[in-house]
């Protein structure tokens, strides 16, 4: 239904925009219809969607052919892929005739990130640099219009505003091939929604005003602030205490408190990172005890967590590749789901970083982490890890899964913003696969599903991760071999 709703919303949208081909059209149709090689042979249009049409190997999950459809330029080409791979099929995108049409009613001013976003997937995917260097052009006039709409200031015009600088956010991920610099680039734009969205708040209409959509794009910029090393603004935190005066009596307000246990990780981290540490000095012994005062913040944090968002486990027979175990959550909204991983991840952290601890300073560690406390954290670690492999059905469907099964884990969503909160998905299933001491099952399913995504979605950072598990894994195999070798 959606494959056929999504290209009458093509036919639409064109008819109403009008469509001008661009001077590349002619070299990117040629490009288009040179036939790559992929693993899948499965012909058809790129508004089928072949991730859900036929069962797939569970052991390779290649792309589709993404030949060139006829009547289709490589705009709407672009815009083509973005609806099926970034829109439809995903946990929180539109459901019914009439949220597709809603979507697209206030995209005017989108239309050129789609496209841009659409075209640099399907570049990675094609490995087609005139069709990249489209994306990118794109890409800069979705900025000049996006920068014009947010001048415009429009009240009408706020989920436009806001759909247009995260959809920018998103482009840099797809187009990104550096982590590090792809996460800081993205952040940029992050930045600039929770700037469209403060200004703008409370909002009377909105759920608590407004206060989680502002808390998922807070959320959604702690990864790059660790991964780029950068201190958080005092203006970070004083949009968290608005949002606490906003959610002021309801038990959804611990995700304030969670913010703030994550922002206070990332101060620590830093410290640890760039302070010169050694074994029974005193600063280091005080850092280890604050890493367990704060670890002790997030284990009081799950029981509240519990109750504003709770969640059930489920088992099924469902393909192994695409359901970790057999098993699944359901919980009741998207932003719960979202939140949970965020704890996961961030208290996988703590603990990890308490083990680092052990191991390289193991007097200053025996003095302040007790035999048990130390078995608790790697305890801790591997279920939070498990679940966050477990709960990755309600944040991503594999395209293993038959739409039918997908409805089983989706939490009711009010963004219909289809793929915007798989990036932070990615790297949770990173540090999930890599966290210290968990099966080794656990990394071969989390850097299957990032090889998956990067394959359907051709979303560069996806690659890039999935190639630093590579890495990770070399590593702990050569110190194995090491180990084996001096024991010898």
């Amino acid at each position: 239904m959606f494959r056929d709703e999504s290209s009458k919303v093509i036919q639409k949208a064109h008819a109403q925009w009008g469509s001008s081909s661009s001077p590349t059209d002619a070299s990117e149709s040629s490009a288009s219809n040179s036939s790559p090689t992929w693993a899948d042979d499965s012909s058809g249009s790129i508004s089928d969607s072949p991730s859900l049409a036929s069962p797939l190997s569970s052991r390779n999950v290649a792309p589709a052919r993404i030949p060139n459809k006829i009547g289709l330029n490589v705009e709407q080409q672009g815009m083509q892929f973005y609806i099926n791979r970034y829109l439809m099929n995903h946990p929180d995108s539109p459901r019914t005739r009439d949220e597709v049409a809603a979507y697209f009613s206030d995209a005017d001013a989108a239309q050129n990130v789609m496209i841009a976003v659409g075209l640099a997937g399907m570049s990675n995917l094609l490995g087609n640099k005139n069709m990249n260097l489209l994306a990118r052009s794109k890409y800069v006039t979705a900025l000049k219009q996006t920068g014009q709409l947010i001048a415009s200031n429009n009240p009408a015009g706020l989920i436009a505003r806001l759909r247009s600088v995260v959809s920018l956010a998103l482009f840099e991920v797809v187009q990104g091939r550096g982590p590090r610099v792809t996460v800081g680039s993205a952040n940029t734009h992050i930045n600039g929604a929770v700037a469209v969205l403060r200004s703008v708040l409370p909002l009377p209409q909105a759920p608590n005003k407004g206060a989680h959509g502002v808390l998922q794009l807070l959320f959604s910029m702690f990864i790059p602030y660790q991964m780029t090393d950068t201190p958080l603004s005092p203006g970070f935190f004083e949009t968290l205490k608005f949002c606490k005066q906003l959610l002021d009596g309801l038990p959804e307000s611990c995700s304030v408190d969670l913010a703030l246990a994550i922002a206070r990780l990332i101060q620590l981290l830093a410290i640890a990172d760039h302070t010169v540490l050694t074994d029974e000095h005193y600063i280091t012994n005080d850092l280890i005890r604050q890493f367990l005062t704060l670890d002790d913040v997030f284990d009081n944090l799950e029981t509240p967590l519990s109750r504003a968002f709770p969640f059930a486990e489920h088992q099924g027979e469902y393909p192994a590749a695409a359901v970790f175990r057999k098993k699944y959550h359901t919980y009741g909204d998207t932003w719960g789901s979202r939140i949970w991983n965020h704890y996961r991840w961030a208290r996988i952290l703590a603990n990890q970083r308490l083990v680092q601890f052990v191991t390289e300073y193991p007097i200053s560690s025996k003095q302040n982490i007790p035999t048990a406390r130390k078995t608790r954290c790697y305890t801790t670690i591997e279920r939070l890890a498990e679940d966050i492999l477990t709960s990755a059905p309600s944040h991503w469907h594999h395209p293993m899964l038959d739409p039918e099964s997908t409805r089983n884990f989706e939490a009711r969503g009010m963004g219909n913003s289809g793929a915007v909160g798989l990036p932070s998905l990615l790297w949770h299933l990173m540090v999930a696969g890599c966290a210290p001491n968990v099966p080794l099952e656990f990394w071969s399913w989390a850097h299957n599903a990032l090889q998956v995504i990067w394959k359907q979605m051709g979303m560069q950072h996806a690659l890039a991760l999935s190639e630093m598990m590579e890495e990770h894994r070399t590593k702990l195999n050569k110190e194995a071999s090491m180990q084996v070798g001096i024991q010898a």
